[in-house]
């Protein structure tokens, strides 16, 4: 498998978080060096830790298939490790997510056994092992 970003920009048009030499990006604000649709106009001198490190599930898994890609579904989905949880967080970014993107999640979810932190319509919901439902409800109000 070998995925690239190629004109795919969702991660950083503002729907995610971060910082980029000294210039933060987050929900309506995206990169001040992303050309949407287009790329980094920093790319070659991209920030490894926030850039070059950073791969969306989409790139990495190849059990997303080509549909999923972020800028065809409009929702970015990034696997964290955090407080011994590993879940998928799906971000809508720029339109609501749709029922096809919604049934895959919920048959992978299902399939693989694996937590689930999603966004519909701007809130956010989660389907997973009761330690972790217990631990999203307190750290959902950060996001």
């Amino acid at each position: 498998m070998n995925r690239n970003c190629n004109d795919c920009t969702k991660c950083c048009e503002g729907w995610t978080k971060g910082n980029v030499r000294g210039h933060d990006y987050y929900r309506g604000k995206p990169c001040h060096f992303v050309k949407i649709n287009i790329g980094c106009s920093i790319y070659k001198d991209r920030p490894k830790k926030q850039c070059q490190d950073y791969n969306c599930e989409w790139l990495v898994n190849k059990e997303l298939p080509e549909w999923m890609k972020p800028n065809y579904t409009h929702v970015v989905i990034n696997q964290i490790e955090e407080n011994n949880f590993i879940y998928l967080k799906c971000i809508e970014a720029g339109k609501k997510m749709s029922v096809n993107v919604l049934n895959w999640l919920f048959l992978y979810y299902i399939n693989n056994n694996i937590n689930l932190l999603y966004q519909i319509d701007g809130g956010w919901h989660w389907l997973g092992s009761k330690d972790f439902v217990n631990y999203i409800k307190e750290r959902v109000k950060q996001f």
